[in-house]
């Protein structure tokens, strides 16, 4: 972990602004979506990657030479129903 410091004030709605450093090592553009968490105390800001970067980020990463023999089987069903339980659900006509 960094050990820069910088202090910022929380305005009257309860935001801050992150530094343009910080952004600039996030790649974080204007608009960009970022996930919050909070560990021990500490708030984690992270860059959101879309189901497509990330796809595409892991092109050729897994393959038969590359998975653990005690990886346990998943269908592709669940793994649908896994990456997209937390998107809106349609309503059907």
């Amino acid at each position: 972990m960094s050990t820069d410091k910088d202090e910022r004030r929380l305005d009257e709605k309860g935001r801050i602004t992150i530094p343009q450093r910080i952004r600039n090592q996030l790649n974080l553009e204007p608009g960009a979506r970022v996930r919050l968490e909070v560990d021990e105390g500490t708030v984690i800001v992270r860059p959101r990657v879309s189901r497509s970067e990330f796809v595409e980020t892991m092109r050729g990463c897994i393959s038969e030479e590359t998975a653990v023999e005690t990886t346990p089987s998943v269908t592709p069903e669940e793994l649908k129903a896994d990456w997209t339980s937390d998107l809106p659900t349609r309503k059907k006509d």
